[in-house]
């Protein structure tokens, strides 16, 4: 999406370094809801950065 989570979060810079069998269990999200966890949380952060400029982002969208 060209935000800077999506940045930080390819450049594998967090320093934990585990072998695939040690994951962690994936996060649990509501029944009801047909996403993963990952799509949840890329959906919630595309739209904290919509509603800090609300007015032209709704303008930019009217126009296309």
């Amino acid at each position: 999406m060209g935000c800077e989570l999506g940045k930080l979060a390819s450049s594998g810079g967090s320093g934990n370094h585990r072998k695939p069998d040690e994951s962690a269990p994936p996060a649990t999200v509501d029944p009801r809801l047909p996403l993963t966890a990952k799509q949840k949380y890329n959906m919630l952060a595309s739209w904290k950065g919509i509603s800090r400029a609300m007015e032209s982002t709704g303008v930019c969208m009217f126009l296309k």
